[in-house]
């Protein structure tokens, strides 16, 4: 993109204009936000004298409803129905003592228990009071919180001539009427509180309904005094703990007050310091703009002019107009840069032409490696990595530059973690500490191995300041190991046993043939009948263990050619088909249309055979196998899977199904799966088995793409 010329005129005055319009706004908003200040502490102290104004109206609410409640059982009618026992007369007084007067109820509970109440016709009778209880005697007041609402509530005992009569209760309602006169007395909203709930406010629906909200809020943050919104006005919130209940419980009181006003108040003095600031603004863009013509363009244009002369490669230039002030300063400095740059300039050439010339021959020499290398500097973090490097490491990290030791073994298994750690701890030792470290190469391409070393990285006074980490991938060396190892231990248990099957096939056919001589000399209805026939089914089933045997242990050609895979797996699917449907197992493939293998095409018939069988014997009855095959871009192996939801195994026998006669199953003969390893085996490829019990089991094997040599 091309640069826009900007003049440098309007670069000062937008300067200029960009500081003065700053600090005016920084000064209206430092004011604007010292009244926010002020008003919040006006606030604050008004919320503080309405939380103590309400400690005082509290008390005066209380000390109210126990005089009164004092005064009715003074009542000379209330002591003499109450001595007497005119209890519907007593009814009648304590209706006509409370009638608009605003309390909620008026009961007198007789010593002989009987209970009146201003709120039911009926009498109760319950327990006679203890009179022996000093407690009768003494007056208390105390806040209900009950399902009809929260209540202020007074006792004060009722006697005549110096006897205990009975105790007179009255009761006060704390509701929304009440809050509201509270409000008026106050002239703030008012609001109690008790546990998570608003039981009263004088405050409009949706405006309780958030103070609900905050209540909840309040009870962990315990803010005293706090604001709030209501709708898009804003209101400041005072609390204050003034009891608690019966059941213990708090009862809390929130006064709020609105900030419209003087927030409106505050937007209009606001406003007028804009305006203020509009004009000086205007007064100095006229200012700078005389100022940038008069004082700087002139001088900078020569700057400006002397540089363009440079650029264009006559180094020899030198301004001539000097001043005794910063811009005379410039100039001179100016003259001496061009000077040495003249001097300077073939030098600085040639020797980045040799730098980037080493870097790229640098560079070029670590990509073309196939051995990983990666520097790391001493704070734990990876500098650079090449891109054998980057390959080896795609499927785990998406970029190993700024990658920190921590985050790099978090992706690394627990079994290479510790010899990674012993590496770069001994990394400056003089001995050559090489370790081994398995990595995932994705869910699709199996489990790679990869040797590498640490070596301390140094600057050219032979100090450390970093390390080196270089590693080759083995994992086919460690493949080809597994595999010669696996099948020299086959070929010894193959020698001996080809040699005990031959010993064992002829005494099986003389068995066979007197036995089946016994069945024809034999008649049906004879019991030694069932016993022959026995004989001869087990001798059979030996000789086709023996027969199995045989086939696992001699050495066999291959014939591989490139076909599809559907060719392979639609056979097998035909054969299984009617045993899976008579266990009520679904089968179901899974693979891309014209997936081309390189493989013996009846041996890996037999492979996937083998598996299947072993899942719908492992399933029982009713179940699902899927069958998938798939060829990952980056991978070199053809993948494919055999997977069920039958049984599943345990982990011991999970490390055990490739050996050669070992079963779960009564009848097995233990060579299946030998026979499916050692076909893959034969493939140069790999198989993998994980199960898990009462979940399944997953068999995947890995063929190379192309079979070599």
């Amino acid at each position: 993109m091309k640069n826009i010329y900007v003049s440098l005129r309007f670069k000062v005055i937008a300067l200029l204009f960009i500081l003065i319009s700053s600090l005016a706004l920084v000064i209206n908003e430092s004011s604007t936000a010292l009244i926010h200040e002020k008003t919040r502490e006006i606030f604050r102290q008004r919320l503080d004298l309405l939380r103590e104004s309400i400690k005082s109206y509290w008390e005066s609410e209380k000390n109210m409803l126990l005089n009164n409640a004092m005064l009715y059982a003074e009542s000379e009618k209330i002591m003499n129905y109450s001595s007497y026992g005119l209890n519907n007369l007593l009814q009648r007084e304590i209706e006509r003592l409370i009638a608009k007067t605003g309390f909620s109820d008026l009961k007198i509970t007789l010593s002989n228990g009987t209970l009146i109440s201003s709120t039911t016709k009926d009498n109760q009778k319950g327990p006679a009071l203890d009179l022996s209880d000093s407690n009768l005697n003494l007056s208390k007041i105390e806040v209900q919180n009950t399902s009809e609402g929260l209540f202020l509530n007074a006792e004060v005992p009722v006697h005549k001539l110096g006897d205990f009569i009975g105790r007179l209760s009255l009761r006060r309602r704390l509701d929304d009427n009440r809050m509201k006169r509270t409000a008026r007395n106050l002239q703030a909203e008012t609001a109690v509180a008790v546990k998570e709930s608003l039981v009263a406010s004088s405050l409009a629906d949706s405006y309780r309904h958030e103070l609900a909200k905050e209540h909840l809020r309040n009870n962990l943050r315990k803010e005293d005094v706090f604001n709030i919104k209501f709708g898009n006005s804003t209101w400041s919130v005072g609390r204050v703990n003034i009891a608690k209940t019966v059941e213990g419980d708090q009862v809390t009181v929130y006064l709020t007050i609105s900030q419209e006003k003087m927030l409106s108040l505050i937007e209009d003095a606001r406003m007028r310091n804009l305006n203020v600031t509009g004009w000086v603004l205007v007064i100095a863009l006229f200012i700078s703009i005389v100022f940038s013509e008069k004082v700087l363009l002139s001088r900078i244009r020569q700057l400006r002019d002397g540089a363009n002369i440079i650029a264009e490669g006559n180094l020899g230039f030198q301004i001539t107009s000097m001043h005794g002030d910063e811009l005379g300063n410039l100039a001179r400095s100016f003259n001496r840069m061009a000077a040495s740059l003249k001097v300077n300039r073939d030098h600085v050439q040639h020797y980045v032409e040799h730098i980037e010339k080493l870097a790229n021959y640098i560079q070029n020499i670590l990509g073309s490696l196939k051995t990983s290398v990666i520097t790391w500097n001493l704070s734990g973090h990876i500098e650079t990595a090449n891109q054998a490097a980057l390959h080896e490491f795609s499927e785990i990290f998406p970029t190993l530059e700024g990658l920190s030791l921590k985050s790099f073994l978090a992706k690394i298994p627990k079994s290479s973690r510790h010899q990674i750690i012993s590496g770069w701890r001994h990394a400056s030792d003089s001995a050559d500490r090489q370790f081994e470290m398995e990595i995932d190469s994705g869910s699709n391409a199996g489990k790679k191995v990869l040797q590498g070393s640490f070596s301390p990285l140094l600057d050219n006074e032979r100090n450390p300041y970093g390390l080196i980490l270089t590693l080759n991938n083995i994992t086919q060396r460690k493949i080809i190991e597994q595999q010669l190892y696996h099948a020299d231990k086959l070929s010894s248990i193959g020698q001996l046993a080809a040699s005990v099957a031959h010993e064992i096939k002829n005494p099986l056919a003389s068995i066979k043939t007197l036995g089946q001589l016994l069945q024809e000399e034999t008649q049906q209805g004879d019991s030694r009948r069932e016993y022959i026939d026995v004989i001869v089914s087990e001798v059979n089933r030996l000789n086709s263990v023996v027969e199995q045997l045989l086939k696992y242990a001699k050495p066999e050609g291959s014939s591989f050619r490139e076909l599809e895979f559907s060719e392979i797996i639609k056979p097998v699917i035909s054969l299984v088909h009617h045993e899976s449907e008579r266990h009520k197992i679904s089968l179901k493939t899974e693979y891309p249309e014209g997936l081309k293998v390189f493989v013996d095409s009846e041996k890996l018939k037999q492979v996937f055979l083998n598996l299947i069988f072993n899942a719908v014997q492992a399933m029982g009855d009713g179940g699902q196998i899927m069958i998938r095959a798939f060829k990952e871009p980056d991978s070199p192996w053809v993948t494919f899977e055999v997977q069920d939801n039958g049984a599943g195994m345990p982990r011991e026998t999970v490390a055990r199904v490739f050996e050669p006669f070992f079963t779960t199953r009564q009848r097995g003969t233990g060579l299946g799966l030998a026979i499916v390893k050692k076909i893959v085996d034969l493939h140069g490829g790999k198989i993998e088995v994980s199960s898990e019990p009462g979940k399944g089991t997953n068999f995947r094997i890995y063929l190379p793409e192309k079979q070599e040599g």
